[in-house]
């Protein structure tokens, strides 16, 4: 099986599980600045590295705010997120673990109430805009995180694909994805959901390749 019909397969679990809404879960702290202490962390794509990391557009805790990627720092607020583990959404495949997520905007640590996610209320279409929007009210907020290393089929180590609880599509399921251009680009370009890109030399976009880093931005 390939690594795109393995994740297709998970995201079917996925939805049967109901996308992750009302699991049980802790939270965490991730931000890029140091008021949000040691444990805080970081989110970044393969492409770019630690160099550039997922910040809400303007700083703005809003409802339909875009997000995008913009360069690391430490005084950012912009760049600071709290991770909610909702739990396990099905089994594994492989050596890889399927559980949801939400990411909450918590600008100097202070929750905002507004996750990651699509439009509410809709099914998510290849490139709808990634936005703020209300936490655990809709599953548009909510993202298994497909992690691990099959033999042949994989991520890059380390590396997490972030499938989108808003897709109706298991053959081509819907993941976080950095669009065309650079993060300095002006205006921003903003983050989108697409379905996976999978090469024929069996490794996966490196805009759809995401990963997480402890501590604050130094």
């Amino acid at each position: 099986m390939s690594v795109k019909a393995k994740i297709a397969a998970a995201a079917a679990t996925f939805a049967l599980a109901g996308g992750g809404l009302g699991m049980l879960g802790t939270l965490s702290a991730s931000a890029a600045t140091p008021r949000c202490g040691s444990s805080c962390q970081d989110l970044s794509t393969l492409r770019f590295g630690h160099r550039y990391l997922l910040a809400t557009f303007q700083g703005t805790a809003a409802a339909g705010q875009e997000v995008i990627l913009r360069k690391a720092s430490n005084r950012a607020p912009a760049e600071d997120f709290v991770i909610k583990k909702l739990g396990s959404v099905g089994s594994s495949y492989g050596h890889y673990a399927l559980s949801a997520y939400e990411f909450q905007y918590a600008p100097y640590g202070v929750n905002s109430n507004l996750c990651l996610g699509t439009l509410p209320g809709q099914v998510a279409q290849a490139g709808s805009k990634v936005l703020l929007e209300p936490c655990g009210k809709h599953r548009n907020t909510v993202w298994a995180v497909f992690t691990g290393q099959f033999a042949g089929d994989h991520t890059t180590r380390g590396y997490d694909v972030l499938i989108s609880a808003a897709t109706d599509s298991f053959a081509d399921p819907l993941v976080l994805t950095y669009p065309a251009g650079k993060p300095t680009a002006m205006p921003s370009p903003w983050l989108t959901v697409q379905p996976l890109r999978a090469y024929a030399n069996r490794t996966i976009s490196a805009n759809q390749q995401w990963t997480y880093r402890t501590g604050p931005v130094r």
